[in-house]
């Protein structure tokens, strides 16, 4: 079963649950103000703009869809710091906040954990692909482009 949930609070609330994989490909786009995340398949896109920064969490399921623990720290990491910095949440690991570097262009965010609770190590990599764009247009101005002309005559 795939589950996409997206929340901005209230009053936008957008819920995406599938039992069965769909035919062919599935496409999802929510647009908030300026934000937007699109899904296509099993992938997901967020859409930064390159004047806000989001603070982000990883969370974990087992093969039935609980939720389940991982061992030790969550680290975080992104592929392209000219792109964005993430930020861990001192207080919660599973937490980070991303920050645009000021480079547009699409980068890959990820989260790692130890996903054996015993003593071995198998790490369990989470992504998210973020792509920072420029700040959404919010007003315009017309002016001359140069000093006045008389109308030629007729």
């Amino acid at each position: 079963m795939n589950q996409l949930e997206i929340s901005f609070g209230t009053p936008l609330r957008v819920i995406l649950a599938e039992a069965e994989a769909p035919e062919g490909s599935a496409l999802l786009t929510v647009r908030f103000q300026q934000f937007s995340i699109t899904m296509q398949g099993d992938g997901v896109m967020y859409t930064l703009p390159v004047d806000h920064l989001v603070s982000m969490q990883v969370s974990y399921v087992d093969a039935a869809g609980n939720p389940a623990q991982v061992d030790g720290p969550v680290t975080w990491a992104s592929s392209d710091a000219a792109v964005v910095t993430v930020a861990v949440d001192t207080n919660d690991s599973t937490k980070c906040t991303v920050t645009p570097a000021g480079a547009l262009g699409q980068v890959q965010v990820t989260a790692s954990a130890d996903a054996d609770l015993g003593a071995g190590v198998r790490t369990l990599i989470t992504t998210c692909d973020i792509e920072i764009v420029a700040g959404e247009a919010v007003s315009g101005s017309i002016q001359p482009t140069g000093a006045p002309q008389p109308i030629p005559p007729a």
